[in-house]
């Protein structure tokens, strides 16, 4: 029984041609699950095999599913192409295993990214980018692997993670 709501919400706080800054553009969005099982039965042989154990699921939250996923930020461009983002990302517990004894942690994470974009030669353009994630050095589960104890899950660096590019981009 999977019930829940999702809300996006963007804004441009300041638009301009002129100026040091172009755009100020802040956005959130939330979702909300209730995801249960229904009629989830499971039926195992026993110990001798002449028995049958039936274990019931029902009206537990559906492993791999957390309640709350919410995330918030920014983004700006400025005069000479010059671009930042902001993110904060959090993601509830959630249970790991059909009968919610495992379960994961909750977390939030931050990220940022600032770059410059060019056009040139009237058929190029240049994207130049440089970026942090997990600016706050928190342990979080990168993917978790839905009722396979022991490996639950591959857990996602807990340091801050580094990355930079240029992208160079030809238009016909």
């Amino acid at each position: 029984d999977d019930k829940g709501v999702e809300l996006l919400v963007k804004y441009t706080a300041y638009q301009s041609d002129n100026g040091a800054f172009r755009a100020i553009r802040p956005f959130a969005n939330a979702t909300y699950s209730k995801f249960k099982y229904e009629d989830f039965k499971i039926q195992r042989l026993g110990t001798p095999a002449t028995t049958v154990t039936t274990t019931d699921y029902s009206n537990n939250p559906v492993a791999g599913v957390a309640p709350w996923v919410v995330n918030g930020g920014i983004d700006i461009m400025a005069a000479g192409g010059l671009y930042a983002n902001v993110v904060y990302n959090y993601k509830d517990a959630m249970p790991f295993t059909s009968d919610n004894v495992n379960r994961t942690s909750s977390y939030s994470l931050l990220n940022a990214k600032l770059g410059i974009q060019q056009s040139f030669a009237g058929h190029f353009n240049l994207d130049a980018f440089f970026g942090v994630n997990n600016i706050t050095h928190t342990k979080y589960p990168l993917m978790v692997f839905v009722n396979q104890l022991p490996d639950a899950y591959l857990a996602g660096p807990n340091k801050a993670n580094y990355f930079g590019g240029i992208n160079l981009k030809y238009n016909f």
